[in-house]
């Protein structure tokens, strides 16, 4: 599949300011760029280009009505021209820079002057490209870009999983303590029995109350929300650091960050868990598909739903999250149960050649064993890739805000 996006072809930036020429691209330091902060006393600066780029038609400028327009729509402060260049063509937009701006912040202003991307830097490291839509970036939709996240996102999980003793440690980087982090374990633990044994009391009866309550604590909901919104208290208290991790300091960074995430996806599965044997977990009979799975269903469901409400700085990012999460769960919960049909079909397949083969008939209950073990691993099998690529998109949120 060939590559049109704007995003897959390197840029660089060039301006002047008092007399010095400032070249930079991304993934590369620049010493000029190093002595422009310095100069104005700045520890970082983002590059926002005010129109897109144009492919074909790059010889039709963007028109001085729609550039001062889009200027207009910038916060105040002290802004530079200068130009954003895309080095395989040619092609230049016009684009202006300023200092000292959170990459949340120039995310949200290059999303309200219409552009995808823009260009982020601190002293002494590599400048970095962003992009206005985090759940757009690096070609995410594409297929050979999913397989490589589920791919890396579960060698992750794995290197995490051995260096879980971190986790006291972990929960003390992350801003908060292991004593509110117990809390945290018990509130979920204890209302997720509560919420089971209430939905037990009303397995039996109708109405519109009933409904709302089981609806309130569906499996996925409740340690969806309870840990979503720990996480969101998490994120919040880094808005008010001093400035933004570099590309390099955020990798370190998640080497802390991830037991303690480990953690919170081991307790939601914990609840799910409990809320699934305290009573009778909503599912559905699908057509060729056969039942769906309370305990994998409500998991998926779980770990998407805690994203959103995670990661949201508003109602508007909340829903566009909230519906791209919902779209994913379902596709994985449907990916998961095409592949288990598959593997019935091969197993049942399997089975015919066999017993044309053997002189004797094969016991159905040494049959039903094996399909068993053999639906058990295929589940755990696509449910760990799908949780790989859960992971790597959570690495993502988390280390470009």
């Amino acid at each position: 599949m060939s590559k049109k996006n704007n995003k897959d072809q390197p840029v660089e930036v060039h301006l002047q300011i008092d007399g010095l020429d400032v070249a930079a691209a991304p993934r590369r330091h620049s010493a000029e760029l190093d002595r422009l902060l310095e100069r104005k006393g700045a520890n970082s600066f983002v590059f926002i280009p005010l129109a897109p780029f144009r492919g074909k038609k790059r010889h039709k400028k963007p028109k001085a009505s729609t550039l001062a327009r889009n200027k207009e729509k910038l916060p105040e402060g002290t802004w530079f021209d200068g130009e954003l260049r895309r080095t395989k063509d040619g092609e230049t937009v016009p684009g202006v820079l300023g200092f000292d701006i959170r990459r949340r912040d120039a995310r949200a202003i290059a999303a309200k002057v219409g552009v995808k991307q823009f260009v982020w830097g601190a002293h002494g490291a590599p400048v970095e490209e962003h992009f206005s839509k985090i759940f757009t970036d690096d070609d995410a939709y594409s297929w050979s870009s999913a397989r490589r996240r589920a791919l890396d996102g579960l060698q992750d999980i794995y290197v995490t999983v051995a260096d879980i003793r971190q986790l006291p440690r972990a929960v003390e980087e992350s801003q908060t303590t292991m004593e509110r982090f117990r809390q945290l374990v018990y509130l979920v633990i204890g209302v997720t029995m509560v919420a089971g044994l209430l939905l037990m009391a009303l397995a039996e009866t109708e109405g519109w109350l009933t409904t709302l309550i089981r609806i309130a604590f569906y499996p996925p909901v409740m340690p969806a929300v309870l840990v979503g919104v720990y996480l969101r208290a998490l994120m919040k208290k880094a808005e008010s650091q001093s400035r933004d991790f570099t590309a390099a300091e955020a990798a370190d960074n998640w080497t802390l960050v991830a037991p303690h995430l480990l953690a919170l996806w081991a307790l939601c599965y914990v609840a799910v868990l409990f809320l699934t044997w305290m009573q009778t977990v909503p599912s559905a009979d699908l057509p060729l598909l056969g039942r769906t799975s309370g305990v994998s269903t409500s998991f998926i469901i779980c770990v998407w739903m805690l994203l959103p409400i995670a990661q949201s700085r508003g109602m508007d990012a909340l829903f566009s999250s909230a519906i791209e999460s919902g779209i994913t769960a379902l596709a994985s919960i449907f990916t998961i149960r095409i592949s288990l049909y598959v593997t019935n079909l091969i197993t049942d397949a399997l089975w015919g050649v066999l017993a044309s083969l053997v002189p004797f008939d094969i016991p159905e209950a040494l049959q039903r064993i094996i399909n068993a073990i053999i639906n058990v691993g295929a589940e755990v099998f696509f449910l760990a890739v799908l949780l790989g690529y859960a992971w790597s998109r959570t690495r993502q949120q988390f280390m470009r805000l």
